[in-house]
């Protein structure tokens, strides 16, 4: 496994990391043709319904975290496929608009991917 980063959407990174837009909603203010990153991957993020509960309950990260986990397990999205895929063979950099990345998806994301759970039977991945 290459190394996994995260930053801000406007933050700078090596140009070398293949940066990957992680967020369910594009980012305000910013055009399509002004992307900063190379891929934009919304079914990676949490659910809406996930989203939103969150952002009306900040406190409560630890249900957060859990539910998100258990959606990225169940999740058969071909976008998942292609990151877990993108992570063995490129070092990436997790972006998110959000302003505070510690208290955002992107380290749990971060980690589900570090830890080479495959979504779709629970089988550690031998990489």
């Amino acid at each position: 496994m290459r190394s996994i980063h995260m930053a801000r959407i406007r933050d700078e990174t090596p140009s070398e990391f293949h940066r990957i837009l992680v967020d369910r909603l594009w980012p305000r203010g910013v055009r399509k043709d002004q992307a900063l990153w190379d891929e934009w991957l919304p079914e990676v993020a949490p659910s809406t319904q996930l989203r939103r509960y969150y952002h009306s309950h900040r406190n409560d990260i630890k249900i957060f975290r859990t539910q998100y986990i258990d959606e990225l397990q169940n999740n058969t999205s071909s976008q998942l496929e292609q990151l877990l895929h993108m992570v063995q063979i490129a070092s990436v950099v997790l972006l998110t608009a959000s302003h505070d990345i510690e208290r955002s998806q992107v380290p749990i994301l971060r980690e589900f991917l570090e830890q080479g759970v495959h979504p779709f039977d629970g089988r550690q991945n031998s990489s």
